[in-house]
């Protein structure tokens, strides 16, 4: 199976995010609508908890509404409060010897992945980031070196809240470094579980573990996978083999014969890398975060690179063979 992905740059939203946007709505609105109308909030509600919760993105949404012409349904779509559940895998851990970088996995279904590597700058301050949800974020890195990943946390529970991608590109474009993230984390309702794994350029580490129902869990541990807390039974994480790729990263963090090259490779064979395309739990790419350089790559198999960082960002396509 072939996947492309593009590097785009484009400071503020317009012509290249327009034309995104148009290529992805169907998709998107058949995802939104999943459950039927009657789950979904209102427009003004919408609206509001966006207000009331992250209101620094509120022009913005703004904007994107009025530019892309979008209908009250497709308006209230963009502004990702209590969508449609949304399960993904992904191992997500940051090595902490030296020079510290995070890196990624993410798993999930090629159809349904944006396959976008965009920079720009919305607020005030230049941001790299993978998209989803059309202006969110699953991973990335702002000019202050604030990197961030997410994972899905497991549990197939469902609240009132906004989808993660939305409050991860809050994090990206308001906060500079672990400290205002985590408080971001802890504030912003997310409508699922997911953890989420930061590092700065201080080398400053914070897993959060956000819950329906339950209070944030914050912690120091350098790494994330598909359950929360030391090992929570359920069908997701055994699917996804979550406790293995756990251990499997405890060990590799812990070795002391492991380099940072070998961490990194590790990456990308088994138990890490996973295959199952077809049931929606495939590797699709593999981030590297460096907030020290200001810089990044990103990988796929057959050894398939992008290299981009703050000081140069080079728009290109890559056509990923993912078997």
């Amino acid at each position: 199976m072939l996947k492309t992905f593009r590097a785009v740059d484009e400071a503020f939203p317009g012509s290249k995010w327009l034309e995104h946007y148009r290529t992805a709505l169907p998709s998107y609105r058949s995802w939104f609508a999943r459950q039927g109308a009657g789950p979904r909030p209102a427009l003004r509600e919408c609206v509001d908890a966006l207000e009331r919760h992250m209101p620094e993105l509120l022009p913005m949404w703004k904007h994107l509404v009025e530019i892309s012409g979008a209908d009250d349904d497709d308006a209230r779509m963009l502004t990702f409060y209590c969508p449609a559940p949304n399960l993904s895998g992904c191992s997500q851990a940051v090595w902490t010897r030296y020079s510290p970088i995070l890196v990624r996995n993410y798993d999930y279904a090629p159809q349904s992945c944006e396959g976008r590597i965009a920079r720009t700058h919305w607020h005030h301050q230049d941001v790299i980031a993978t998209t989803d949800c059309l202006w969110g974020v699953l991973d990335g890195m702002n000019e202050h070196g604030l990197a961030v990943s997410l994972a899905f946390g497991g549990k197939t529970a469902v609240t009132e809240g906004f989808g993660i991608p939305l409050i991860l590109r809050y994090v990206l474009e308001f906060c500079t470094d672990v400290d205002e993230a985590v408080r971001v984390l802890c504030r912003v309702p997310s409508h699922m579980a997911y953890n989420i794994t930061l590092l700065d350029a201080h080398g400053q580490v914070r897993t959060v573990e956000l819950s329906p129902f339950s209070p944030p869990q914050v912690s120091c541990r350098a790494l994330a996978v598909n359950h929360q807390g030391e090992f929570e039974f359920s069908q997701y994480a055994m699917f996804s083999h979550s406790f293995e790729r756990q251990q499997f990263l405890i060990g590799r963090l812990t070795d002391p014969l492991v380099n940072i090259g070998s961490f990194v490779d590790a990456f990308e064979f088994r138990p890490l890398f996973a295959s199952n395309y077809a049931q929606g739990f495939g590797t699709l790419y593999t981030a590297v975060y460096n907030p020290q350089l200001r810089a990044m790559e990103y990988r796929w198999p057959q050894r398939t690179r992008m290299y981009q960082s703050f000081t140069v960002f080079e728009e290109c396509e890559v056509v990923a063979d993912l078997r």
